[in-house]
């Protein structure tokens, strides 16, 4: 026993086991740098604007999930997806999204569309000729706004096939905003910031297009800002969409 400690106590075993303590200690290190600077980072990235068509981290991210489940319910003919899907976006208690405004002329009816109205989708799950009246649903409005001051708001247009509209609001701090089409529907966003004079254009399947567009915006917070949204409708046939906005 003797022999083995005095073994483990050469200056060859003192000198290896010194290094090898330096080593783990460098890459512990090593791995701490890369964890904070990735922490650090993202704040930065995230305030970029990315306008693909994923998950939003921020405060509209419960409504764009309900209403990109809604279209899949509503793509696949689920009953039971939608309801929940419905009951998701209630709980999100949006409001209307009346700032967002055509710069295009009058807007084109959405009758014969699906929208993302809980009461036009509770009818729908009735049984009830929604697609029919379907403007006249977007139009029954319980709650406006102008300004987003921190809630949920929505509105639902309709584009016309392989064309586009332009829309303006007036947004202030972090904007959120994303763009979510009826089944078979892809569309690809330019928006322009006026007061500003900067774009924060779609890089990805801009020809193609998307079913969804998500994009963050960081603005000055004491100051309104104009922005101005012009949505593509890279498919062949009128879609219907819903803009959803903080």
């Amino acid at each position: 026993m003797k022999r083995r400690i005095l073994l483990l106590l050469t200056p060859k075993f003192l000198q290896l086991s010194t290094e090898y303590f330096n080593q783990t200690i460098d890459m512990k290190l090593i791995k701490k740098t890369i964890q904070l600077t990735a922490l650090l980072l993202m704040p930065a990235f995230g305030n970029i604007g990315w306008a693909q068509s994923p998950t939003p981290a921020g405060s509209i991210q419960a409504a764009f999930e309900a209403c990109t489940n809604m279209r899949s319910a509503i793509g696949t003919g689920s009953n039971p997806a939608l309801q929940a899907a419905n009951q998701a976006l209630k709980a999100c208690n949006p409001e209307s999204f009346d700032d967002f405004t055509s710069l295009t002329g009058e807007e084109p009816s959405l009758d014969g569309h699906f929208i993302f109205n809980t009461t036009f989708v509770d009818s729908l799950l009735e049984e009830r000729d929604v697609y029919r009246f379907a403007q006249r649903y977007a139009n029954d409005r319980t709650h406006r706004a102008t300004v987003s001051q921190g809630g949920i708001y929505l509105k639902n247009c309709l584009v016309r096939a392989s064309s586009s509209s332009k829309y303006t609001f007036s947004a202030r701090d972090v904007q959120e905003l994303a763009v979510v089409t009826e089944p078979g529907g892809s569309i690809t966003l330019r928006i322009y910031d006026k007061t500003r004079g900067k774009w924060y254009n779609d890089t990805e399947n801009v020809t193609t297009g998307q079913p969804a567009r998500y994009r963050v915006i960081e603005l000055p917070a004491n100051t309104l800002t104009t922005l101005e949204v012009e949505i593509i409708n890279t498919a062949d046939k009128d879609i219907s969409l819903v803009v959803i906005s903080n």
